[in-house]
């Protein structure tokens, strides 16, 4: 059985894609950044094959450049509920399984109306004495995304920061992580750019 969770953190690529504002400007020359993206996020209550726990939180996240990532967070949770992090919420933790990719193919529209990824995502188990990455099961990502409403376009400029961002919620039509439905994912396709002048 699946459900789906309105608890999605939107932002987060954004917010991460924004941390490079904070560099000193000793640490980097000036540089410009244009990223756009789609992501999402969907939650599986049930148990899923090679997965531990019983109901799950599954995520992807890729960019027009061909690189993205997946993850499915596991949790242990009274019988038929929904995963939460609310430690009140009786469900624990069991930790999360990443997936990464470098070839994947994105398409988003001008727009942010719609997009799509398609491509496989390989688990990273860590990293060898020599600090060379381990990787495990190989997963096919595939997901269409259909814009839900408005985009909302924010502006910055100071001190040669120019901060130019657009982002539309947006919900999964179709898609699948292996054999892990993600349709009805909810989550955003956005457009970054951002330019630094010291």
């Amino acid at each position: 059985m699946k459900k789906k969770t309105g608890a999605v953190l939107c932002a987060a690529g954004t917010a991460i894609l924004a941390l490079n504002a904070l560099v000193p400007a000793s640490a980097a020359p000036p540089e410009k950044t244009d990223t756009t993206w789609l992501m999402g996020e969907v939650a599986h209550v049930g148990t899923l094959d090679g997965f531990a726990g019983n109901s799950h939180l599954i995520s992807f996240f890729a960019r027009t450049t061909g690189s993205g990532d997946a993850t499915v967070v596991n949790f242990d949770c009274p019988a038929g509920e929904m995963p939460s992090w609310d430690p009140d919420s009786g469900c624990e933790t069991l930790g999360a399984v990443g997936m990464y990719g470098d070839a994947l193919e994105v398409h988003i529209d001008k727009q942010l109306a719609n997009g799509s990824v398609s491509g496989e995502v390989r688990v990273y188990l860590g990293e060898t004495d020599h600090g060379e990455p381990l990787w495990g099961e190989t997963f096919q990502l595939e997901a269409v995304m259909a814009g839900t409403g408005d985009a909302v376009v924010t502006r910055e400029h100071q001190d040669g920061f120019r901060h130019w961002s657009k982002d539309r919620p947006a919900s999964a039509t179709s898609g699948h992580l292996g054999d892990m439905d993600l349709a009805g994912a909810v989550g955003n396709l956005g457009h970054l750019k951002e330019s630094f002048k010291y």
